[in-house]
């Protein structure tokens, strides 16, 4: 029963499959040679942990300002894109009323033809 893999599902969306004997880090976690030091000397320089996880926080939190600036820009768009499309569709109908207009027209011709 060792004979088998895992698949670990990233949170860039990729799969990644290990044994049950490999130990499992992210290549893209730059932090856990400071997470293992950490675990190794819990009480080095507590501060200096708090510090690091304040800056942690920080990190997030620029992210989540970014990530809102990035939501009121599409949300721009997403307006624009509106205004296109209710001016597009206004032609649209225009042009169909003008059809209707043109056919009717040569309809009332095709009758005085025959008349």
């Amino acid at each position: 029963m060792d004979n088998y893999e895992i698949n670990i599902l990233r949170r860039s969306g990729n799969w990644k499959k290990v044994k049950p004997d490999d130990l499992v880090i992210d290549e893209n976690n730059s932090d856990t040679k400071e997470i293992n030091e950490f675990e190794k000397h819990p009480n080095n320089n507590f501060f200096s942990y708090i510090s690091k996880v304040n800056s942690i926080i920080e990190k997030l939190e620029n992210l989540e300002s970014e990530k809102n600036k990035l939501r009121i820009e599409l949300k721009l768009y997403e307006d624009q894109f509106l205004n296109i499309k209710k001016i597009t569709e206004k032609k649209i109908e225009e042009i169909t009323l003008e059809k209707e207009m043109i056919d009717k027209t040569i309809n009332v011709i095709k009758n005085l033809k025959n008349f």
